[in-house]
């Protein structure tokens, strides 16, 4: 299959997530594997999620019963999020070839091997999910090949399954696109080929009337403005990149876009979804619709995070907030620059937080971050 009709598959997910188990499948035929699936795996106690790509459903009960976390998944925790791993380069085949997992789950599909996706807005809970692609033996020999071919996706794949889950829980299966939009809690703009806004939500009309780092500016059409030089010229690229993922005529995909707030809050995160024509064609969209841009806010967030931390954990007010800024994914300097405080101050802060929390590194930071109950840290769209 070719790279625009995959790209279609992926986001056409995002319009309508029943198509993720036919997205899953196309990409599994591109890795040369036996299937996919879209996995959520839950601490023990809680509620597992998987959505199968012709993989054989008669094994999902005794996968969920016995086999949620096996070797595979527990190396697969500590791994960096929205990178296409081989499963085998964390834990032997041989090891798992001795396993009940291995003689239950996986001989009797033909397994031999895993290519996964561990997505940050999964790890929720003291769960880890993502992305997963079985492999045959054939396939497994390949392995790296498949990973590589994987890795040119997964921007996309990520990108989408965080659209799903902020649309998700809006979809009926009969409300059009602007009206899901306009029941969104966080800030939605469509913009059209052009990057001009053709719709914003109501959350997203206050954010660009107050300016505070996003606006509008009007320019033979309504654009959307950064309010610092660099980033305007910053956020005009990675929009005109997305577009053109979005016309076919590109399948690069930027990194979120980070907007300086002049107000001093945390700053807001840019996230542009394509929208293939074809993909889109079950939102009855409009035709000048190319784009969704998602704008979060993570100020809310953070107060409520730095909030639940101090209680459980004893942290100072500045230890607190240096812990979600940087478990939110900003770096030292720049959590220093939003605080107005030195990066060492931040490394200080960050060392104590560290010790506090019992975790070691900023990614089981994030993570701890991502378990706090939903009511009082949301999703905040990272990729």
């Amino acid at each position: 299959m070719d790279h625009e009709s995959l790209l279609n598959d992926i986001y056409g997910a995002v319009a309508d997530p029943t198509r993720w188990p036919h997205a899953v499948i196309s990409i599994s035929d591109h890795l040369d594997g036996i299937g996919g699936m879209l996995v959520y795996n839950a601490p023990p106690g809680g509620k597992n999620l998987i959505v199968l790509g012709r993989l054989n459903p008669d094994y999902t009960a005794v996968f969920h019963k016995h086999y949620v976390w096996n070797p595979w998944t527990t190396a697969i925790k500590d791994q960096p999020f929205n990178k296409a791993i081989v499963s085998s380069s964390l834990v032997e085949r041989r090891i798992i070839q001795k396993t009940g997992f291995y003689a239950d789950v996986l001989a009797p599909q033909r397994i031999e091997d895993m290519i996964v996706v561990s997505h940050r807005g999964m790890a929720r809970d003291g769960g880890v999910g993502g992305f997963g692609f079985s492999l045959s033996a054939r396939g497994a020999d390949r392995a790296e090949q498949a990973r590589r071919r994987l890795q040119q996706l997964t921007p996309h794949l990520c990108r989408a399954l965080d659209a799903t889950m902020q649309l998700g829980p809006l979809i009926d299966g009969s409300r059009q696109l602007m009206r899901v939009l306009q029941l969104m809690p966080s800030a939605a703009v469509l913009l059209d080929s052009r990057q001009h806004v053709v719709h914003a939500n109501p959350a997203a009309e206050m954010l660009l009337r107050n300016g505070d780092g996003l606006a509008c500016s009007s320019n033979g059409g309504l654009h959307l403005s950064a309010a610092l030089p660099d980033e305007h010229v910053a956020l005009t690229r990675t929009l005109a990149q997305a577009l053109r993922v979005a016309d076919g005529s590109g399948d690069m995909l930027g990194e979120p876009l980070r907007l300086t707030r002049l107000s001093g809050a945390a700053p807001l995160l840019v996230v542009p979804v394509p929208l293939p024509p074809p993909a889109f064609s079950l939102w009855e969209l409009s035709d000048t619709a190319r784009l969704l841009v998602l704008v979060i806010d993570p100020n809310a967030r953070n107060l409520a995070a730095a909030a639940a931390l101090q209680a459980a954990f004893g942290l100072t007010t500045a230890e607190a907030r240096v812990a979600t800024l940087i478990g939110s994914g900003l770096s030292g300097p720049q959590a220093a620059q939003v605080l107005g405080v030195s990066p060492a101050t931040v490394k200080t802060h960050l060392g104590r937080c560290f010790e506090k929390l019992g975790v070691r590194s900023q990614v089981e930071l994030a993570r701890m971050l991502s378990a706090l109950p939903p009511d009082r840290a949301n999703f905040d769209g990272r990729t």
